[in-house]
């Protein structure tokens, strides 16, 4: 049995799963299994793996013929997994050679963290990605608090848990899963750089149309998890914005106020009631 398992789902990524490979198979740390599943790619990525495969026996490949999703994928790797980690690697990013050596260590001296992510530096343009170190459940509601390509678990906790990815989200799976993991495990990112993270234009979790949708979804399940009292709920509501003939913008919702033409303060809440300019008592909840 492998200490860690390197888990990489990849779909049309010729152009740069060769650089991502070698970034693990030039690790530090070497007791490994690495299980590539190609997703019905279309380009040359499953030839480009398979010539890896032939020449490190650590790679596992399985090629699938037709597109499952990303979600019914990364399901499939978790289920092939035998280390006692396993750590992602996404099929256009570049692990730093100590990434596994360090989140091994990190997971072998602190027994009470499930999940150790790291800071992540994107290119081509420079941003350095990081989010809170001991990230609690009310940080997911703002945004995924885990950088999905860094995670490493520990996956006697994951399989225990019976935790899998939503199948009915295209997109932001990595967040809802995380956020699954938040509610019953600690989770840990270190402040140091481990992956390399490629934005690409044409990447599915930033291009996807239902991306805004999917997100909704993940904090509408989060808000029911933190509190079932509405004021609670309200305070916590992002700003939201209708629009006239999807066009016009008519009133801005922010928390407690709506403002006309996003300017006028028209109704505040305070209590049951809605109050006509902060004057006058002009609707109220039941």
């Amino acid at each position: 049995m492998p200490r860690v398992s390197v888990l990489m789902p990849a779909y049309n990524s010729e152009k740069y799963i060769a650089t991502a490979i070698e970034s693990i198979l030039n690790q530090t740390f070497s007791d490994f299994e690495f299980i590539i599943i190609n997703d019905g790619s279309t380009d040359n990525t499953a030839k480009i793996v398979r010539q890896y495969a032939r020449r490190d026996p650590r790679i596992k490949f399985v090629d699938n013929k037709k597109n499952r999703g990303i979600s019914e994928t990364r399901n499939s790797l978790l289920d092939m997994a035998t280390g006692e980690y396993a750590a992602y690697q996404d099929s256009d990013d570049v692990s730093m050679p100590n990434r596994l050596a360090q989140q091994v260590k990190f997971l072998d001296s602190n027994p009470e963290i499930s999940v150790v992510g790291a800071a992540m530096q994107a290119f081509p343009i420079a941003r350095l990605i990081k989010c809170p170190t001991q990230p609690r459940i009310l940080d997911f509601y703002f945004a995924n608090a885990v950088s999905n390509p860094t995670a490493m678990m520990r996956m006697r906790d994951i399989k225990s848990a019976g935790l899998r990815y939503d199948t009915d989200l295209s997109t932001a799976e990595d967040y809802d899963f995380w956020f699954n993991v938040i509610k019953r495990f600690n989770i840990y990112n270190l402040p140091d750089v481990l992956v390399n993270y490629r934005v690409l234009p044409a990447s599915l979790s930033h291009n996807n149309p239902k991306l805004d949708e999917c997100n909704a979804k993940i904090r509408g399940k989060i808000l029911n998890f933190l509190a079932s009292d509405e004021a609670i709920r309200t305070n916590l509501a992002p700003t939201r914005r209708l629009y006239l003939f999807g066009v016009l913008p008519i009133f801005k919702l922010k928390r407690t106020r709506i403002y006309l033409f996003e300017i006028i303060p028209l109704f505040k809440r305070r209590g049951r009631w809605w109050w006509l300019f902060d004057v006058f008592p002009f609707i109220t909840q039941r």
